[in-house]
């Protein structure tokens, strides 16, 4: 029998809640996957925390959730049975909690995921939260995906993903400034990131132009065939 893990659960999660009309991404401010349907104020934003069975943690982690959107689920394989004793007592549960519940067939040759049941809670209207809104930017500030579930791999952050575009436009072009860069397309904050330089990847060589380093080209050249760099790979800048 074939042994999963959690990041098995992550594209047919992705699959289901893209077909409602989400955008999806993984590994968001903490949250397995975090998916925002609309736009603007009126924008939905749904969690999901996944775990290859249900357990305390996985509970905890949903309400904990909670403080961001009312939105919130579990995801868990499906069970053998739909009428085993501890799945009908995990659906029982959830319901008091007003968490969701999403099950995954890793048993199918189809793998596919299904809504088993709603937040309670969603019948109710909340006004938005500073860390729902948090997640949101976070969610729009990326252009490629990090899978949910998966560990011990380096997330691309909105933030990661502006360092790259800047080292990309770098090495296409030679030595740069902030305001040439965001002439190119980067961001307001491009100046505080090549000045706070938290990756150690840009240097100042002269007043306000700055070069990537070898760190960098290091990283670039590591990762050249990731999602990531080749889309803000010379060739498509």
């Amino acid at each position: 029998m074939k042994k999963y893990s959690e990041s098995d659960l992550y594209d047919p999660i992705k699959t289901l809640l893209i077909s409602q009309g989400f955008i999806v991404r993984g590994e968001v401010k903490g949250c397995d996957i975090a998916a925002v349907r609309g736009e603007d104020e009126n924008s939905e934003l749904w969690v999901v925390e996944m775990k290859l069975s249900a357990n305390i943690t996985l509970i905890y982690q949903a309400m904990e959730r909670q403080t961001a959107t009312p939105h919130i689920f579990i995801a868990i394989p499906r069970p053998r049975r739909a009428n085993e004793k501890t799945f009908r007592a995990l659906k029982k549960l959830l319901k008091k909690l007003e968490i969701g519940l999403i099950t995954v067939a890793l048993d199918s040759p189809v793998k596919h995921a299904e809504i088993i049941s709603f937040p309670e809670s969603t019948k109710r209207s909340r006004k938005e939260t500073k860390r729902a809104a948090i997640i949101k930017k976070e969610i729009s500030g990326r252009t490629v995906d990090s899978p949910g579930g998966t560990t011990k791999t380096i997330i691309n952050t909105a933030y990661r993903e502006r360092c790259i575009k800047i080292a990309c436009l770098i090495e296409k072009n030679g030595p740069l400034s902030a305001k040439s860069l965001k002439e190119m397309g980067c961001e307001s904050d491009t100046y505080n990131i090549l000045r706070s330089n938290n990756y150690n990847w840009f240097e100042k060589i002269a007043k306000g132009i700055y070069n990537i380093t070898e760190i960098c080209k290091d990283y670039l050249e590591n990762n050249k065939n990731t999602a990531l760099i080749k889309h803000y790979s010379k060739d498509s800048l």
